[in-house]
């Protein structure tokens, strides 16, 4: 695989929402759940790291860190989609009407951020599955060409991998959340939408060129 592919394919994930933004009238609510719902395909790449790492290593005792990940991370995740869904003016959420079952106890949160997911996808589909596909790819072949072709596999540990994703979310919920505060202040002109995807592609454009040089000199 190119070395460059990585690149090309974090710019290619983050033109389509600027393109969309631009030329075909995407909004702000679709572009902010579009990031939102991104972190999760982060965390879950993350968690697939960490598995990759038990698998090598044999180091099975670490999978109960991989699972504290999925709770904690689950949790970050479904807080943010909670306000954020609540920032952008919806009314509270009916998860039995929209994922079609009711739940109770600890299970309600999570099957609160599902049911907001399930629809932000409903009503911006299928435009958002185009989104979501650019980054998810985006993603893949970082996982593949960074990860395992280049071999940070063999250089890194399911501890270090726990606290991975969240310089990088942190960074981009704080950028979504105050994102969302200034469209709804400014009635999201096309100028700040657009403005918040170029920032957040120059973001996701830097962590990919830190993460190449941390593994140059690793290596």
């Amino acid at each position: 695989m190119n070395k460059s592919m990585t690149g090309a394919v974090v710019v290619f994930a983050n033109l389509i929402p600027l393109i969309g933004v631009l030329f075909y009238e995407w909004d702000a609510v679709l572009v902010l759940a579009l990031f939102w719902i991104e972190n999760l395909i982060i965390g879950g790449f993350n968690l697939l790291k960490m598995i990759s790492c038990v698998v090598y290593l044999k180091a099975w005792p670490k999978l109960g860190l991989a699972l504290f990940f999925v709770i904690h991370y689950g949790l970050f995740w479904t807080g943010h989609g909670i306000f954020l869904w609540d920032i952008l003016g919806f009314d509270n959420i009916d998860e039995s009407a929209v994922l079609g079952f009711k739940v109770d106890g600890l299970a309600s949160l999570p099957a609160e951020s599902a049911a907001i997911m399930v629809s932000f996808i409903r009503l911006y589909e299928p435009v958002i599955w185009l989104g979501l596909l650019g980054l998810f790819l985006s993603h893949l072949v970082q996982y593949i060409e960074r990860f395992l072709l280049q071999g940070q596999l063999f250089k890194t540990d399911v501890g270090k991998l726990m606290n991975e994703p969240y310089k990088h979310v942190i960074v981009l919920h704080a950028g979504l959340l105050g994102g969302a505060f200034l469209l709804n202040h400014f009635n999201s002109p096309v100028w700040l939408l657009a403005l918040i995807v170029v920032l957040k592609l120059v973001m996701d454009v830097r962590s990919t060129l830190k993460s190449k040089t941390t593994l140059d000199v690793v290596v």
